[in-house]
């Protein structure tokens, strides 16, 4: 059983308030949820709305298809939104939603009540008793809630569509909390960004927990100075990181060069949304990754991770600070706006301790780029003992020095690429679900991991024997990572966020796959479950 709810009018008018509210209601009542929203960008007006799954099993995805409930709060919600509600679903109008903030100013001297009682109305819809809303609702709220409540009971909404609570334990989180809190896991001490959606609420999270952990989050004046303090703060020995989106990352570029060459450990998060240029600030896309790929100018190694669940997020971005120390690269985290932005339950253990950067000790022949057999010279930091740190961004010997030596311009350009072997080894392999002897493959990255997953699922239950293999790691590819799976010989569908296929080209590349079949979408919008799994019916019985 599950119930979907959409919530829409202008910016400014409390949509998002009520998912806030309703979602953390949902949490502390053990409901499984998924919710996540489409918005414009403007602080007030236009047209933003918010979509919520509830459900008694878990949900990771938005189900697409008809609406259960729609509450539009103004013109423009009803004229997009009020028929795609199913048969005998349930509307309020925008008259409706006058009412309640006539009942807000009038009882409660507060039109902001307004969204408690609409966050109470929904709360009856799906089954929740006074009793039950008292024991989860904070004191502040609860006479709000309950007047909600009696608005359903008196439209006869109460209960019409109940839904059992069923998860355990669960802990709620949005795609970017989940960077943050992998981050931390991770050892990050130390961020530096500027703001630009959707990446801006990692910085948020950061400036938050620094108030009460051993973090230090820093406002830069552009992306430029972000990049350039988080090596600072690498380099002083701390392990570090910043985020931003395609336009701060397009000024980022001389720093991931100067990651490459100075050799020094960073963690870039790239929230993706469309573009070129501004393009559409607060959508969902992913174009991103053939420039995340090139990014920097000259040739160095780097990790691209593209996590496509919050547990997955944590453990990736976690993971990153770790590579980044052991290679001395730079590792980037490649999300989007839908990952970022949307709200999901994780039963899974979230590790209480953070790992550390190990500080070694040398003497004072100490040579920071000594050219070794595996391309990993010693990392330390300034200031711990007689070793003399040197860096410099030109080409320099082992001691750091500039040399236009072209011998050692040679040894030292070999002895950066020959961690890319080594990176091979630590590779993140795809996870496949579904049945591993299918004659199809659907193959996707990043945030489209369980909406692809839910579909392949639907097919299962029809019958249609398919698998999914989604990749966490996107580059770099190796075919050790598709050895078990024997793809060569099997149908390939690829699933992407964007108009030219770009992973579907980069395997083509990496490691001779050829998708032959192509669901890409790229209207700023993320895929819905129904609409996948009829695309891909539909390639299978050949009628597209």
């Amino acid at each position: 059983m599950e119930f979907n709810v959409l919530i829409g009018g202008e910016a400014g008018q409390g949509a998002f308030s009520v998912e806030l509210e309703l979602t953390e209601i949902l949490t502390r009542l053990n409901y499984y949820f998924f919710a996540t929203k489409n918005y414009m960008s403007r602080v007030r007006g236009g047209h933003n709305f918010h979509m919520i799954r509830i459900a008694d099993h878990p949900v990771h995805a938005l189900r697409g298809g008809q609406w259960d409930m729609v509450i539009a709060l103004d013109a423009e919600a009803e004229s997009r939104h009020k028929q795609n509600i199913r048969d005998k679903g349930i509307y309020l109008a925008p008259a409706s939603a006058r009412e309640i903030e006539k009942e807000a100013r009038d009882r409660f001297r507060d039109v902001r009540a307004a969204n408690n009682i609409l966050v109470g109305i929904v709360l009856s819809v799906i089954g929740v008793s006074r009793q039950i809303l008292a024991e989860a609702a904070k004191p502040e709220n609860l006479e709000h809630l309950t007047a909600g409540l009696e608005f359903a009971q008196r439209w006869n909404l109460a209960e019409t569509c109940p839904v059992s609570p069923k998860a355990v334990c669960p802990c709620k989180l949005d795609g970017n909390q989940a960077i943050a809190l992998g981050a931390i896991i991770g050892g990050c001490q130390f961020m530096a960004g500027y703001p630009m959606t959707p990446a801006t609420s990692i910085m948020h999270y950061f400036a938050t927990a620094a108030q009460r952990m051993p973090v230090h989050f820093e406002q830069a004046e552009d992306e430029i100075s972000a990049i350039n303090m988080a090596l600072g703060a690498s380099y002083a020995g701390i392990r570090s990181m910043t985020a931003t989106s395609g336009g701060g990352f397009a000024l980022m570029q001389e720093g991931v060069s100067l990651s490459g060459m100075t050799e020094t450990p960073i963690v870039i998060a790239v929230s993706q949304r469309p573009g070129p240029a501004t393009g559409l600030p607060t959508r969902t896309e992913q174009g991103d990754l053939n420039f995340v790929l090139q990014a920097g100018h000259g040739e160095f190694p780097r990790i691209i991770f593209a996590p496509g669940s919050i547990d997955e997020t944590i453990m990736l971005a976690a993971k990153s600070f770790e590579l980044a120390d052991r290679y001395q690269i730079p590792v980037f985290l490649l999300t989007d706006q839908y990952l970022a932005d949307s709200v999901q339950l994780t039963d899974e253990k979230i590790p209480a301790a953070a790992q550390s950067r190990e500080h070694l000790i040398f003497d004072n022949t100490y040579r920071r780029y000594r050219l070794t057999a595996d391309g990993i010279s010693p990392l330390t930091c300034p200031g711990l003992s007689d070793a003399l740190v040197k860096v410099d961004s030109d080409e320099h010997d082992e001691e750091g020095k500039i040399t236009e030596d072209l011998t050692l311009r040679t040894r030292m350009v070999e002895k950066r690429r020959g961690k890319g072997e080594r990176l091979l080894i630590d590779a993140v392999p795809p996870a496949l679900y579904g049945y591993k002897d299918a004659g199809t493959v659907i193959i996707c990255w990043g945030s489209n991991k369980l909406i692809v997953k839910e579909a392949q699922e639907m097919l299962a239950r029809e019958g249609i024997e398919t698998a999914v293999l989604h990749f966490g790691q996107v580059y770099p590819l190796t075919a050790d990572m598709i050895a078990p799976w024997g793809l060569a010989s099997k149908k390939l569908i690829c699933v992407e966020n964007n108009a030219e296929g770009q992973f579907a080209s980069l395997m083509k590349r990496e490691l001779g796959l050829d998708a032959t079949h192509r669901l890409l979408k790229y209207n700023g919008e993320c895929f819905t479950v129904e609409e996948l799994y009829q695309n891909i019916k539909q390639l299978l019985s050949g009628r597209s």
